[in-house]
């Protein structure tokens, strides 16, 4: 009589996903797409939250909850933050206290333990995954759990280069410096982040710098994995150009002074020979000097910006360019740059950072993170490159494809099925 292989037994998972929504895109979307993959095989439970006033609405709740009851296999479970942990978020917008907000979030993961203890009297889990904010600085609690525990993609080890600081305005100056300041301290003494890592069946970290900071500070071992995923195009279309058409140039994203969209200005302006168009999708507090910036300098080409659109219709523009320019200076891996791979779309950017590790000599040109000077040149002459050889776009556009098929959610949720099976089965 032949055997037959008895399928996998379905597991109880608990994911802490503070961030967690089905119409969500970056954190959210990352706990909504890793939840809802997981859910094919293991029971999954999801702890997720908020500290804004807002932030949940009841049609945002009864949208979610009606996703979770669609896809099957997922149970999702609204903390409230506490009042005073809701104090604190709302602080540290003023000026000065940014800091406050990791505090509040702090609060909110021991109320996530509370709830879980609770859940998991009743009913035990096989195991609990810190899937997001995936800011390490903050670990959560629940590998107290005496259960294994998986942590990641874990970022926020990168700092911001002094050089670019310097052309910050004080506030940000502050902000961001201060940042790198206690960064560089946290990482190296957080008895709770090392608590966690030591716990820890497994860890994941974004880019070489957050491996870096898992070995060297905290002595546990961590592999590198991307904290987005992507959906490749069924139907790929290759970019190309003529030589009389505007080289079609994409970017996208917040108006935050790490993204340093100047940088660009700069570089488009030494561009004078050869036609370019620049459309920019976002807004943001910097929109004003970024808009006095463009102001002083001397164009040929033209400057769409689209503002704040819809997804869809931003997925429409992007489909109509030639190549992504990411100038952020830090990042985890931002979903932008994943869905212009998606897209077929080469992406230039700063060779750091979680972009650093999604764009490779296949898909993309990367410039060295040093200082402004530096990112313009190297933003400026990537560009020519591609204005002037025109293969190097269709060549660019082809390994983005491939690229992309490297970086999609199942990929992703197939090394965290993988990480969970050789634990629990040991």
């Amino acid at each position: 009589m032949i055997q037959t292989a008895s399928p996998a037994p379905r597991r109880r998972l608990l994911i802490s996903a503070f961030a967690f929504d089905s119409a969500g895109g970056s954190e959210a979307g990352l706990g909504w797409q890793v939840a809802r993959r997981l859910a094919r095989h293991h029971d999954v439970t999801v702890l997720f939250g908020h500290l804004r006033p807002g932030m949940r609405d009841p049609d945002n709740l009864r949208q979610l909850d009606a996703a979770c009851a669609a896809e099957g296999g997922i149970t999702a479970v609204l903390i409230e933050g506490a009042p005073f942990a809701k104090s604190l978020a709302a602080f540290n917008h003023k000026p000065g206290f940014w800091w406050l907000y990791y505090h509040a979030y702090r609060l909110w993961q021991q109320q996530a333990l509370e709830k879980a203890r609770e859940l998991h009297r009743e009913k035990p889990f096989d195991l609990v995954h810190h899937i997001n904010i995936i800011g390490y600085r903050e670990p959560g609690y629940l590998w107290q759990l005496g259960i294994p525990f998986f942590w990641g993609p874990i970022s926020g080890s990168p700092m911001v280069p002094w050089a670019f600081l310097k052309t910050f305005s004080m506030g940000q100056f502050y902000r961001w410096g201060s940042r790198n300041l206690a960064n560089a301290w946290q990482m190296r003494t957080s008895r709770r982040c090392k608590a966690a890592a030591r716990a820890a069946s497994k860890i994941w970290a974004v880019s070489e710098s957050d491996r870096r900071m898992v070995t060297d500070h905290w002595g546990c071992g961590a592999e590198h994995l991307l904290e987005t995923g992507g959906e490749p195009s069924a139907v790929p279309v290759t970019r190309s150009r003529r030589p009389d058409e505007p080289l079609r140039i994409l970017w996208s994203g917040r108006f935050d002074p790490i993204k340093v969209l100047p940088v660009l200005f700069d570089a488009l302006s030494g561009i004078s020979r050869h036609p370019w168009e620049l459309h920019i999708l976002g807004d943001g507090p910097e929109k004003p000097r970024w808009k006095r910036h463009e102001s002083r300098t001397t164009f040929t080409g033209n400057i769409h910006w689209h503002g704040m659109v819809p997804r869809s219709k931003a997925l429409e523009i992007m489909a109509t360019g030639h190549v992504f320019v990411h100038t952020s200076v830090k990042e985890g891996t931002p979903h932008v740059v994943v869905e212009a791979l998606c897209l077929g779309i080469p992406v230039i950017c700063h060779d750091a950072c979680g972009m650093g590790i999604a764009v490779d000599a296949r898909c993309g040109l990367k410039i060295p993170l040093a200082d402004p000077v530096t990112s313009v040149e190297g933003f400026r002459a990537a560009l020519l490159r591609l204005i002037e050889e025109p293969q190097l776009l269709e060549t660019l556009s082809e390994g983005a494809f491939a690229r992309a098929a490297e970086l999609d959610w199942d990929t992703k949720v197939d090394r965290f099925l993988e990480a969970y099976s050789t634990a629990l089965d040991s």
